[in-house]
């Protein structure tokens, strides 16, 4: 039984890798610069790490916050602000985490992007985590966004480069998912999206505001309401945990939220079949296959480690490294101990802030979609 996760894991990384051959990024001089970036930061203003990248579009900048930080904090973000001619944005209905530590639940992030959208005027709008920056300028995203007529756009995540065993698993991690968004553009990221203000505002609306599995949430309700969504691979640079604990933090964290998307929103299958499927049956229902041929070792296991192998070389041979040769295990790893714990997580998350993060594009705060 061990080799129908591993078969489907390949297949669906080898299409993703098939089809990501034939795309890169377009030759277009095509800029447009009518957006404004959002944001989010509150609980600390250390966390704001891509100031200097931000400099260089000033006032098309909004730092969005809560209305109950520290003074410290709004000193502080005050003073980057003024220094660089950034906007502030304080959503009057939310306080702070209280904790000055980085969320990784709860609906304060989703409360203030949704609520930031509100005053938002320009003909389109940016996402941007408080940690990430592009080498390309904003203005030839937007640019291609409008020329190719897109309502929303999920882009490519790099993580930074640095000299740590973990960073460097990761970068493997990321770049096999970034595939994904060639054959499924609706699989937008949260460290960043961007397309037309008045569709992403009205995705917002219609947004749980469950924290883990937001970016997904935000495409599939995008998709379902027929928004044109598209992939450009215009590369975003973002950071990645560099240790052990904040790594366990975050992907404890994220089970919680693939539980939340793959199983409480298991009605979805019905428009994507196949990453659903996936997702509940053969990451999350399938663990018990899984542990059962690491307990009972054999020629099922060291074939699902070759198949890995073998995939994962032929995909990223441009960027192999030692680090390469642990990503069976890095896997493995991750889908025998943490995705049976994701129902734990997310039923921690979903009693913790009163909400079940179920999906519903047409709820109630739902708006008609425009054309």
């Amino acid at each position: 039984m061990i080799f129908l996760p591993v078969l489907a894991m390949a297949l669906l990384d080898t299409v993703a890798g098939l089809r990501a051959r034939g795309f890169g990024h377009k030759d277009t001089k095509a800029w447009h610069a009518d957006f404004t970036v959002l944001v989010p930061i509150y609980g600390s203003a250390r966390y704001l790490e891509n100031v200097g990248y931000l400099a260089q579009y000033n006032a098309r900048v909004v730092l969005c916050t809560t209305a109950g930080e520290t003074p410290e904090f709004y000193a502080d973000l005050a003073a980057i602000a003024n220094r660089h001619s950034f906007n502030i944005y304080r959503s009057p209905s939310l306080v702070t985490t209280g904790s000055g530590q980085r969320a990784t639940s709860g609906t304060t992030r989703d409360r203030i992007i949704r609520d930031a959208l509100q005053i938002v005027d320009t003909e389109y709008v940016i996402m941007l985590d408080a940690d990430s920056a592009t080498v390309r300028p904003f203005d030839e995203l937007v640019g291609e966004i409008r020329e190719d007529g897109y309502d929303v756009t999920s882009v490519r995540l790099v993580i930074r480069d640095e000299p740590n065993w973990l960073v460097k698993l990761q970068r493997h991690e990321y770049r096999l998912a970034m595939q994904l968004r060639f054959i499924a553009p609706w699989l937008v990221s949260g460290a960043c999206h961007a397309g037309r203000t008045i569709a992403l505002r009205d995705v917002m609306n219609r947004h749980s505001l469950f924290f883990q599995g937001n970016d997904i949430e935000f495409g599939v309700i995008a998709k379902t309401i027929g928004y044109k969504i598209g992939h450009v691979p215009f590369e975003i640079l973002t950071s990645a945990p560099n240790t052990l604990k904040a790594w366990w933090r975050q992907r404890l964290a994220w089970s919680g939220g693939e539980f939340r998307l793959f199983v409480t929103n298991i009605r979805f299958v019905i428009w994507h079949p196949f990453f659903w499927l996936y997702g509940a049956v053969i990451a999350i229902g399938a663990f018990p296959f899984r542990w059962a041929a690491v307990i009972h070792p054999g020629l099922p296991l060291v074939g699902a480690v070759g198949i890995y192998y073998l995939l994962v070389i032929w995909l990223h041979w441009r960027a192999r490294d030692r680090w390469m040769l642990l990503m069976p295990f890095y896997s493995l790893f991750s889908s025998l101990v943490l995705t049976p714990i994701g129902l734990l997580a997310y039923l921690h998350m979903a009693v913790k802030h009163h909400n079940g993060g179920v999906i519903r594009p047409d709820g109630r705060l739902a708006r008609h979609a425009v054309s």
